[in-house]
């Protein structure tokens, strides 16, 4: 009886509600977003993407700095070599030159029997020095500069003797010719003739080096790095 007349009495005693605040219930973080505000967040979300993707892309004509271009010559630099020269010569063709041709004809002329060696030997050398400053890089031309950096590529990415026509080489003569024109056109940035060239120089490594990448991939990421290119600079789209 006891416990039924306490029961009965706690039915109508005052309870206390205790709510759970956990998030928070203002009218502006629960109003509903429009569709049209969901769509130009993100569409600002997209285009900070892209402009972050633009900007940290690499360059399609300037590579990094790699081992190879440590051999290549600019007109300036060529100046001052003493030791390189045109028209390819290789070091028997100079040895021949400046050595083996002087005794050679030292031997053969009169003016060995009628003043000696020695001094027959110093007119040859004055010859020796003369030739050497002809063929000499430092009086090249720019075209001779190119052509010596041309030759110094095909020397670096030969797979064997006399190979002239690989992926590597194709794609190593077009990078020293690419960044030849690129400084010429720093200086004249109206040329817009050597611009279309230059454009087309750059796909033309890029369809070269996917070539290389579909026959060895072992190959392709060699070559990228001896370029010092990476590869968001000669895969997809290229823009110049």
């Amino acid at each position: 009886m006891f416990s039924r007349a306490q029961h009965q009495l706690g039915r109508f005693a005052p309870r206390t509600l205790v709510l759970k605040q956990d998030f928070h219930v203002s009218a502006v973080a629960c109003a509903k977003r429009h569709p049209k505000q969901i769509k130009k967040e993100n569409l600002a979300k997209r285009a900070a993407k892209v402009a972050e993707f633009e900007r940290t892309k690499p360059s399609h004509i300037i590579s990094q700095s790699a081992p190879f271009f440590n051999k290549l010559h600019t007109p300036a630099s060529a100046y001052g070599s003493n030791t390189d020269y045109q028209h390819f010569l290789t070091n028997e063709d100079r040895t021949h030159l400046f050595e083996t041709a002087p005794k050679e004809a030292v031997e053969e002329s009169h003016l060995a029997a009628v003043e000696g060696m020695d001094e027959a030997m110093k007119h040859e050398q004055i010859k020796v020095e003369t030739l050497q400053k002809i063929i000499g890089l430092q009086n090249g031309n720019a075209k001779a500069v190119q052509l010596w950096n041309i030759q110094q590529a095909v020397d670096w990415f030969k797979r064997k003797e006399g190979d002239t026509g690989s992926p590597e080489v194709q794609a190593a003569v077009l990078t020293v010719r690419i960044h030849n024109l690129n400084s010429h056109l720093q200086q004249h940035r109206k040329d817009v003739h050597n611009y279309k060239e230059l454009r087309t120089m750059v796909h033309q490594r890029a369809k070269i080096l996917k070539y290389l990448k579909n026959k060895d991939q072992n190959r392709y990421n060699t070559c990228l790095l001896e370029l010092g290119l990476e590869r968001r600079a000669v895969e997809g789209e290229i823009t110049l």
